[in-house]
């Protein structure tokens, strides 16, 4: 009888063992996950930042296609694809849609976007 008893101890141990162990599995990937879109929506926003600064002549939808990743993303995201779309407005021939975005590819090879941002940029003869 005890030998029984400790077999079936043994497994309801070793079951929660490995409940556990796939338990901190999946939390491990879950925080790689949320830093890599963390620091793909800092490098977003660090960009929309330089773009803003860019006098408007250099907001042309031929001008801005894509950047190159900072270092901090590219140790996170080594494939990662940074791509800038403007789109004039169609409503208003002074302003653009600026919209970045980052992409990176999964193991199965399907294009997954990490962080995206869409600003408008404004021509100076828009201004009062």
């Amino acid at each position: 009888m005890t030998l029984l008893e400790t077999t079936v101890a043994l497994l309801i141990v070793s079951a929660v063992v490995l409940a556990i162990l796939q338990l901190v599995n999946v939390t491990a990937n879950q925080r790689r996950t949320l830093e890599e879109r963390r620091i793909a929506l800092q490098e977003v926003a660090n960009q929309a930042e330089r773009i803003a600064m860019l006098p408007w002549e250099r907001t042309e939808p031929d001008e801005l296609k894509e950047w190159q990743p900072g270092d901090d993303l590219l140790v996170v995201t080594p494939q990662a694809k940074c791509a800038i779309r403007v789109t004039p407005d169609a409503a208003s021939p002074l302003a653009r849609k600026i919209r970045l975005s980052i992409t990176e590819n999964t193991a199965a090879n399907e294009s997954v976007e990490l962080a995206a941002l869409t600003i408008w940029k404004f021509s100076p003869a828009n201004a009062p």
